[in-house]
C-alpha cells in the first residue's frame, strides 16, 4: 500500500500531462524546477552544447560551467550553472513523458548575475599571489568559471 501511495505521489505533479519533456532542475539547496513540463533544454556539456526534448535517446552527462536554456513553447527562461550532471530517463509510466534531471552544483536566472561584481572578483583573483600549487589552481579555475558568468551576464 505505502508503495502505491509513493508512486502516485511521485507522479502527481505530471498527471495529466502526455508526450511532453518533465525537467527537474536542482541544486543543494533548492529545487527550481520539479517535473515541470516543457519542450527542450539546452546545456553547456563538456563536449560542447546540446538540446533534449521528448524522446531524445538515454543520456547521462556532465554539465560545465553556462547557460541552461528552457524553451515552452514561445517562452524561453535562462539559468547559469556553475557545473552538475544530466540524467535523461524514458517514461516509467503510460504518459509518454520522458524526464530529463539536471543536478547543479549552483544555478541562478541569469537576470540575476552581476558582470561588474564578476569583473571585479576575475581582477581580484589574477592579481592574488600565485606561489603555491593551490593558488595557481584557485585563480586558473576561478578565472575560468567567473569568465563564464561574465559571458553570461552578457
Amino acid at each position: 500500500m505505502a508503495l502505491r501511495l509513493a508512486r502516485a505521489l511521485r507522479f502527481a505533479e505530471s498527471a495529466g500531462v502526455q508526450n511532453r519533456l518533465l525537467l527537474s532542475l536542482c541544486t543543494p539547496a533548492e529545487a527550481i524546477a520539479v517535473k515541470k513540463p516543457v519542450d527542450s533544454v539546452t546545456m553547456p556539456g563538456t563536449e560542447g552544447t546540446f538540446t533534449v526534448t521528448n524522446n531524445h535517446s538515454l543520456i547521462v552527462s556532465q554539465l560545465k560551467a553556462g547557460v541552461i536554456t528552457v524553451r515552452d513553447g514561445q517562452e524561453a527562461k535562462d539559468y547559469f550553472i556553475s557545473d552538475g550532471f544530466l540524467f535523461y530517463n524514458h517514461p516509467t509510466d503510460g504518459s509518454g513523458c520522458c524526464t530529463a534531471e539536471v543536478s547543479a552544483v549552483e544555478c541562478v536566472p541569469t537576470s540575476a548575475l552581476d558582470k561588474d561584481r564578476a569583473a571585479q572578483v576575475l581582477s581580484e583573483l589574477m592579481a592574488a599571489p600565485k606561489d603555491t600549487e593551490w593558488d595557481r589552481a584557485r585563480a586558473s579555475l576561478g578565472a575560468a568559471l567567473v569568465n563564464q558568468v561574465i559571458k553570461a551576464a552578457e
